[in-house]
């Protein structure tokens, strides 16, 4: 498992232990993110670009460093 998958990982906690709406959260993160987080597996190799923008939108929505 890599940083992406590992990051996606505590975002789907986090939105999970907030009781925040699954679908618009994970909606807006992808938006902001430019990919859709549901792709993301164990297996998945890391993309720096994608982590980069994964971690703002995790600042932004969330407030969480991932």
């Amino acid at each position: 498992m890599g940083q992406l998958y590992d990051a996606v990982a505590k975002i789907n906690d986090v939105i999970n232990a907030r009781g925040l709406d699954v679908a618009k959260t994970k909606g807006e993160l992808s938006l902001k993110s430019g990919f859709f987080l549901a792709i993301i597996f164990p297996d998945t190799p890391d993309d720096p670009e994608k982590l980069s923008k994964l971690r703002t939108a995790a600042k932004e929505v969330l407030n969480i460093d991932v």
